[in-house]
């Protein structure tokens, strides 16, 4: 019963493994609707903020402004999001070969780099790229995170060291339709936003005038974004990691499975094999 005592060890090996990947799935399911939950609250505001920006680029001097004029050429200020762990499918892979993808398409020597996780850091030094800051991910995401992000893309960005920021994240809709995506946060695509919003006639008055208040107006809305980005990101990045640990406590299950029935075919062997020899004795005897 040499064979069957390893496979009973086997079996109480893969129980073991059901046990933490049937966790992970519950902790993750948990997370991804909370997740989900602020991901949605974000949306309807920068939602919102991005149609009144559309009312307040028509107005007079406001289409010349930096921050809504679409330039030919000039660097690249792109924020990549990703985990720092895996065990969550293919959410950093996806995330990659976008980044791969938009580096193929602009030229490395043209991008500078923000990172948030450890995946896409690595992966980026591992190219070769300039990463100009990193952050970790983080735990409990609140408004206020998204500042030094914000702060060091729109001084670049004013100052004219960029021409664009974008961000290169996924984009969270429900646990099963998620795709990774680039979104160009400066300077602000009025013509992809005004496509994409329907227009309601809303006259608005300034005190002082518009092109006074309208940069710290944008620079909230590019925070607002930046926010909206990592909730979604995070929200993401939970429902990869529930389906993958869905999928592997499935396959361990079918795998428990096929192991138990092995032990039970060979146990049944060993009764018969035994009961022969019983029955064999006793007819010597005779």
């Amino acid at each position: 019963m040499a064979k069957g005592t390893e496979i009973k060890r086997r079996i109480k090996s893969i129980k073991s493994m059901l046990q933490v990947t049937k966790a992970m799935e519950l902790v993750s399911s948990i997370k991804m609707r909370k997740a989900n939950e602020a991901a949605l609250r974000s949306k309807s505001y920068v939602f919102e903020s991005w149609r009144s920006i559309i009312r307040i680029a028509k107005l007079p001097d406001s289409a010349n402004l930096s921050f809504f004029t679409n330039p030919t050429q000039g660097k690249i200020l792109a924020l990549v999001v990703t985990s720092d762990k895996g065990l969550c499918g293919s959410y950093n892979t996806d995330i990659l070969r976008k980044v791969t993808s938009f580096i193929e398409e602009h030229g490395l020597e043209n991008i500078d780099f923000m990172t948030i996780g450890g995946k896409g850091k690595n992966f980026i030094k591992k190219i070769g790229g300039n990463i100009v800051a990193d952050f970790p991910p983080y735990q409990n995401i609140r408004f206020t995170m998204s500042s030094p992000i914000g702060l060091i893309a729109w001084q670049d960005f004013n100052e004219g060291k960029y021409s664009r920021f974008i961000s290169i994240h996924t984009h969270f809709e429900s646990a099963v339709r998620k795709k990774p995506a680039t979104l160009q946060i400066l300077p602000i695509d009025i013509e992809n936003i005004e496509a994409n919003v329907e227009e309601e006639q809303i006259e608005y008055k300034f005190e002082p005038p518009h092109q006074e208040i309208l940069p710290e107006i944008v620079r909230q809305i590019v925070r607002a974004l930046i926010y909206q980005v990592i909730l979604e990101s995070e929200a993401a990045e939970h429902a990869s990691r529930m389906i993958a640990m869905k999928n592997a406590t499935e396959s361990a299950q079918e795998l428990k499975e096929d192991f138990e029935f092995t032990f039970n075919q060979l146990r049944q062997q060993s009764i018969t094999q035994e009961l022969a020899e019983i029955s064999a004795g006793v007819n010597a005897l005779y």
